[in-house]
């Protein structure tokens, strides 16, 4: 008797979210280790979400914004891929 392991399809609307605040998150805590510990590792996750100075509020704005539509494109492609490939794979599995 062979066991097959069934796969769920990945939630999109979830990992969006999900990839979106840890994204925001880890931007937050760069740009508070830039500024208490001015380090060049955290000016340069910072420096590729705004070319705004460190001391603006814009880079706040920006670095947010990025985040947020980073973590989205990220789970559009990797939740769009990802089901795709168990879709396509489920028949090969019941066949077994």
């Amino acid at each position: 008797m062979a066991v097959t392991q069934a796969h769920t399809r990945l939630s999109i609307n979830g990992l969006g979210w999900g990839l979106s605040a840890a994204f925001a998150i880890l931007f937050v805590l760069c740009m508070l280790i830039a500024w208490f510990m001015p380090m060049r590792a955290a000016h340069g996750y910072v420096s590729l979400l705004s070319d705004a100075d460190i001391r603006s509020t814009r880079i706040w704005v920006d670095g947010l914004i990025w985040s947020l539509a980073g973590g989205w494109l990220i789970a559009l492609v990797l939740g769009t891929v990802y089901n795709w490939i168990v879709a396509r794979r489920a028949p090969d599995l019941i066949r077994k």
